[in-house]
């Protein structure tokens, strides 16, 4: 197992929820991380918000020692300690659970009753770019669901669990344990887990002056694009809002 290289608290994780992914997507690409949006995953449950620290769990092609393996455990030990139900016991608040599937968006990576421990153990939500056998129950627990898509076939004829907490692959993006992901009706962002803090106050601020630009132009009835790139004059206009909230300028 790998343990990510720094743990995102809780705390943290609850400063993202009001930053916007496709914020967060623009400041990774400034820094040289091109490949942190995930290609073919999408909200099965739009409107509802994902944060949190990635748990991992790599699927392998189906082949017949493959699932004796799996079937018996590593060790011997049965069916129930298999990696699937492993990944989903590391789970608590704020964990969410993170399926390489290899972009086989119609097979099946677990359905109702497996992911029903998600919500018994609090955890954050899930993502996978596989499909979710009957999806639309699983969204019914109420936590948000990213996948490539729903369905009612049985995942193990073509694909099998295999390893836990292990670097992954995940929409074509590198997916480290622990690492942060942001989801919302536009898709999932994955931001290295030693970066969170660093990117967050100018994630923050970055938001805040798009919406002063928002309210100035929709006030002033004219066009934003004098005010893009960020410059001087877009930055007075983020002080007088800033201002106007109560806050120092």
């Amino acid at each position: 197992m790998v343990e990510p290289t720094t743990r995102v608290s809780d705390e943290l994780l609850e400063s993202y929820r009001a930053v916007s992914s496709a914020t967060v997507l623009g400041r990774l690409l400034q820094r040289g991380y091109d490949k942190t949006y995930m290609k073919g995953v999408h909200s099965l449950a739009p409107g509802r918000r994902l944060v949190g620290r990635a748990v991992t769990l790599r699927y392998l092609p189906s082949r017949p020692d493959l699932a004796k393996r799996v079937a018996t455990g590593a060790h011997g030990e049965g069916f129930n300690e298999t990696p699937r139900w492993e990944a989903l016991e590391k789970m608590g608040p704020g964990d969410v659970f993170v399926g390489d599937a290899m972009g086989l968006s119609m097979v099946s990576t677990g359905g109702d009753v497996v992911f029903s421990r998600i919500l018994t153990k609090g955890a954050a939500g899930l993502v996978t770019d596989g499909g979710v056998r009957d999806g639309h129950k699983v969204t019914r627990y109420g936590y948000p669901v990213f996948a490539g898509g729903s369905t009612p076939t049985v995942g193990e004829p073509n694909i099998l669990p295999y390893s836990v907490n292990e670097p992954i692959q995940c929409g074509g993006v590198l997916v480290w344990p622990g690492d942060v992901l942001l989801g919302d009706d536009s898709g999932v962002v994955v931001m290295p887990s030693q970066l969170a803090e660093e990117l967050l106050e100018e994630c923050v601020e970055h938001d805040e002056v798009e919406q002063a630009l928002l309210e100035y132009t929709q006030e002033q009835k004219i066009s934003p694009k004098s005010f893009y790139p960020f410059n001087d004059e877009t930055m007075k206009i983020y002080e007088d809002w800033k201002a106007r909230q109560g806050r120092q300028a």
